[in-house]
C-alpha cells in the first residue's frame, strides 16, 4: 500500500508542478485554462489524498505532510467552488479574486512539498515558497482588482 501511495503522490505532484505555470499563463477564459485546470485539480486531489494516506501509515514522521495535504485539499475545493458558483455578492469579478488566491495557494503547496523533498526538510524550503508565492499572489490580486468594474455606491444625501 505504501508503494502505491508514493507512486500516486509522485505522479500527482509531478503533474501539478508541470501544469501550474501553463495554467497561470493561459488566458483566464473557457478553453485551455479550464481544461488544464481540471487536470490540475485531479492532480491536487490525488496529491492531497495520497498525503493523508501516507500520513496514516506513519503519523509520527509525516505530520507535516498531513497538514499540507489538508490545507491543499481545502484550498482546492474552495477554489473550485468559486470557479463553479461565481457568487454575485462579491461584485462582478470578486469570485475571480477568491479563485486566484485559493488556487494560487495550492501552487504554493506543490512547490513547498517539492522543495521540502529536495532539501530533506530544510526550514527555508518550508517557508520560502509561501513568502515568495504570497507576494506574487498579492500582485496578481491587485491587477485583478484594478480590472474589476468600479461600483457606484448611492447613499443618503447629507
Amino acid at each position: 500500500m505504501h508503494t502505491v501511495l508514493v507512486l500516486i503522490h509522485a505522479a500527482s505532484g509531478t503533474t501539478g508542478l508541470l501544469l501550474a505555470l501553463p495554467i497561470l499563463l493561459a488566458p483566464k477564459r473557457r478553453g485551455r485554462h479550464t481544461l488544464l485546470g481540471r487536470v490540475y485539480a485531479v492532480a491536487a486531489a490525488g496529491l492531497s489524498l495520497s498525503a493523508l494516506g501516507l500520513f496514516a501509515l506513519d503519523p509520527a514522521r509525516l505530520w507535516g505532510l498531513a497538514i499540507l495535504g489538508v490545507l491543499t485539499l481545502g484550498w482546492l475545493l474552495g477554489g473550485l467552488w468559486f470557479a463553479r458558483r461565481r457568487p454575485r455578492g462579491l461584485g462582478g469579478r470578486g469570485w475571480r479574486v477568491w479563485h486566484l488566491n485559493l488556487m494560487g495557494s495550492t501552487v504554493i503547496a506543490f512547490v513547498t512539498g517539492f522543495a521540502v523533498q529536495l532539501t530533506d526538510g530544510n526550514l527555508v524550503a518550508w517557508l520560502a515558497p509561501t513568502a515568495i508565492g504570497s507576494v506574487l499572489i498579492a500582485r496578481r490580486t491587485a491587477r485583478e482588482l484594478a480590472r474589476a468594474p468600479r461600483r457606484i455606491v448611492v447613499g443618503a444625501a447629507g
